[in-house]
Parts: C-alpha cells; structure tokens; sequence
C-alpha cells in the first residue's frame, strides 16, 4: 500500500513538472546607460633632457625631476599622488654625409599624477606643469574611480531590470497574455565602459604650445550600458 501512493505521488509531480514546462515563455532584453562624469584624472607627465655624456644626462633628468615634484608637493594639491613611471635614456645621432655622428644623450623620466577630476584641482596642477623650468609635455586620461564604478554598477543593473519589466508588460498585453512568473535571469555578460577619444586617446602639449584648459578642466561624461535577459513564462 505504501509503495503504490508513492507511486502515485511520484506522478502526480511528474505531472505537475510537466505541465508547468508547457507554459509558453517571453524572452526580454532589459538595457541600461548612464552617462557618468568622471570623477579621477590621471596626467602622464614627460620630462625630458640631453647632454653630450652618459652620466651627465642622467644627472641632468634627475635633478629636472626632483624639481618638478618638489613644485608640485609645494603647490599642496588637493587629492594629488605621484607615481614613477620609470626612465629610459638614449644615444642621439645625427647623419652627415651618410654617415652617422654621436650626438650625445637624451633621458626620459615619466610619472604619473593621479587626482580629483575637480576643475579647480586639475587647473593648480596645470598651472605648475606650466610654469614649471623643466622641458616636458603631458597627457590626460579621465576615469571613474572603483568606488564610483560599484555605484554605478548598481544603477545600471537596477535599469536594466526594470527596462525589462516595462517590455515585458507592453509586449504581454499587445499579445493579449498575461505575465505569470519569471523562469529564468540571464546576467553576467561582458559590460561596456568606454570614455570620449579626445580623453581616452592621446592628449598631449608641450608648456609653450598648451591652450586647451577647456578640454582638460571641463571632460565629458563616460558612457557605461549594461544589460539583462529575463524570461517570463506567460498564461494565455
């Protein structure tokens, strides 16, 4: 007697299992897009020099370098850090008559400075980049910090969903069907965060040809989109 309504409850779930995987289903693509504006900017600083020997040039770039930190911790920037990048040096040559003339050294030292993407700060550690003595040129790359990121994340997804939710709504009642639970989320694919080429590719002057404050002090805003498949089973 056990064994038979054991059985009989075995297919009693079959059937209820079953039943339920005929529903008809709804398949919805929910997308989200934030235009956020970066709050870090990250300039990469050159400092170049020559001379006609090795250690001499090497000597030279160093002393620039400490000079050029020394302007900037005095200048006392808000949120300012300066990472070493590294330095290279090489032989230059000139060609005279096919042939090739040493033309003494010259040492690159680069480093980094990452700050506030406020413009008051951007524009201080400008203004020392400028009147700075040292020979260099520079470039800026704006970006969300991981903090922002996470917050942000967090606003894309909620989006998402419920861009999804309102589809499915209008999708269901221009069918004629009713919504009745969700069977399956669908989320991990590759987000897209991508950032205006005048920031994210190469902005670089020089102290003497530098006019364009604008672009580095006001950036535009950085697209992030995410998305969310979600499917709904439907009653008829």
């Amino acid at each position: 007697m056990k064994k038979l309504i054991l059985l009989v409850a075995i297919l009693i779930t079959g059937i209820c299992v079953n039943a339920q995987s005929t529903y008809p289903t709804l398949d919805v693509k929910g997308e989200s897009k934030i235009f956020q504006e970066p709050d870090i900017v990250v300039i990469s600083v050159n400092v170049s020099t020559k001379a006609n020997e090795y250690e001499a040039c090497l000597d030279k770039n160093f002393s620039a370098i400490d000079r050029l930190k020394k302007s900037l911790k005095l200048a006392k920037i808000e949120s300012l850090k300066i990472f070493d990048v590294g330095q290279r040096i090489n032989e230059e040559k000139t060609y005279s008559s096919g042939k090739q003339i040493p033309d003494g050294y010259r040492a690159n030292y680069s480093i980094k400075l990452k700050l506030e993407a406020k413009p008051k700060t951007i524009h201080s550690c400008l203004e020392v980049l400028k009147s700075s003595d040292v020979e260099l040129n520079f470039n800026a790359n704006y970006g969300l910090s991981p903090e922002l990121i996470k917050a942000t994340e967090a606003k894309l997804i909620a989006m998402a969903v419920s861009d999804a939710k309102t589809k499915a709504k209008i999708l269901a009642e221009s069918a004629e069907v009713q919504l009745k639970s969700i069977q399956n989320i669908n989320y991990g694919t590759v987000k897209t965060i991508y950032g205006p080429k005048q920031h994210m590719a190469e902005m670089r002057v020089s102290k003497a040809g530098y006019s364009g404050s604008q672009s580095f002090t006001n950036p535009d805003p950085i697209v992030l989109t995410d998305h969310v498949e979600i499917t709904y089973l439907l009653v008829e």
